[in-house]
């Protein structure tokens, strides 16, 4: 879910693949993992190279209140139910904490997606309907 990109230009901070990656990347479902000014929060330091695929709605909503993954999933332990509108197109996550008997809820009609969050949950992305 991760890679990292390259340039023959010189440092990614500076290179134009680099500036491209920081401006566009969350417009194609990719965050920058661990961005200068999250160090506290990531534990790791700048790496303008390194991004993470998420997939939309995710990097969207991560670019509009400026997160990375892990105030991102914080984020969503706390409300467990977010919608976001991207290009007219209404997208619902929930979050669900897993224990033995937990039961998610997913739609009938609806493509939806269902991904661990690596410690003690999982995210159900509801896609919008594409009839």
């Amino acid at each position: 879910l991760s890679l990292d990109v390259g340039s023959t230009q010189g440092k990614m901070e500076v290179a134009p693949e680099g500036e491209w990656i920081a401006e566009n990347a969350w417009k194609y479902g990719f965050t920058l993992r661990y961005p200068k000014d999250k160090t506290d929060i990531t534990g790791i330091m700048n790496e303008p190279w390194h991004i993470r695929y998420v997939g939309l709605p995710h990097s969207v909503i991560m670019k509009e209140k400026n997160y990375v993954l892990e105030e991102y999933l914080d984020y969503l332990k706390e409300e467990k139910h977010i919608s976001a509108t991207i290009n007219g197109q209404k997208y619902e996550v929930l979050y669900y904490p897993v224990t033995e008997n937990t039961t998610i809820n997913v739609p009938a009609n609806l493509r939806f997606e269902v991904s661990g969050n690596n410690t003690d949950g999982v995210i159900v992305t509801v896609f919008p309907d594409s009839v």
